[in-house]
């Protein structure tokens, strides 16, 4: 059946010289695999730089209900991000985004407030102006709520989050799997905080790397299949 929708790319993988399979995070469809045949052809021209983590995309598919994957028909970019590709700090960013939806989405059902969650991040990312080094932090913490395992923020102070519970909590738990009160804290505003005021916060790189920690840690204790995020370490060394 031929459809159209909007789309986000969150991964691909070349499949021949002239094609490749890209995997999208939908508006109608949730999760599918779409692949795209004559990426460097002469009539289309290299449509290669096009598949960009986390471009945003007008699709129209054949769409197969028993397939695993689909058949692209045409696509055009449905948002022209500015600043993401010509900066390494919002490209980086954008990559480790794109790995972390990869690893974690899995469901084949449309999902619109994530998928609205989505395409929002990812033009704020491209537009703010300040805050960038934290954006990734922001995101996954605000992602949380969408994967299933969003804590809720506390009107504690100087309290501990427990890992294993997914509670903030004045006593120390009685196992290594928590945030110290200051990593909690930092937390707890994040949770509350909006994208755009993410410039309020003002991390170290040594603070920045060590809540990015707990954090992934925190979803490795909760999801399974996460694999290790091969941009990580070039995340910590931009934003350190």
């Amino acid at each position: 059946m031929l459809v159209k929708t909007k789309a986000i790319l969150i991964h691909h993988v070349r499949y021949s010289d002239n094609s490749l399979i890209a995997h999208f995070y939908t508006q109608e469809y949730g999760r599918i695999s779409v692949m795209v045949k004559g990426i460097s052809s002469r009539k289309r021209g290299t449509r290669f730089n096009y598949f960009q983590p986390l471009n945003i995309f007008n699709l129209e598919l054949y769409r197969y209900e028993n397939r695993e994957i689909h058949n692209l028909k045409e696509m055009s970019l449905a948002f022209i991000p500015e600043k993401i590709p010509g900066d390494i700090h919002r490209t980086s960013v954008a990559l480790f985004i794109s790995e972390i939806l990869y690893n974690v989405i899995r469901e084949e059902d449309a999902n619109r407030m994530l998928y609205d969650f989505l395409e929002s991040s990812v033009i704020t990312l491209d537009s703010i102006t300040a805050g960038i080094s934290n954006f990734h932090l922001w995101f996954l913490v605000a992602f949380t709520a969408y994967a299933g395992i969003g804590p809720t923020h506390t009107t504690m102070h100087d309290c501990y989050f427990d890992m294993l519970t997914g509670q903030f909590t004045g006593l120390q738990p009685m196992h290594p799997d928590i945030l110290e009160p200051r990593d909690a804290a930092i937390l707890n505003r994040l949770l509350q905080m909006p994208a755009e005021k993410i410039a309020t916060l003002q991390l170290a790189g040594e603070e920045r790397t060590e809540l990015l920690t707990g954090i992934l840690k925190y979803y490795n204790l909760h999801l399974t299949g996460i694999r290790q995020i091969r941009s990580l370490q070039v995340l910590k060394d931009i934003f350190r």
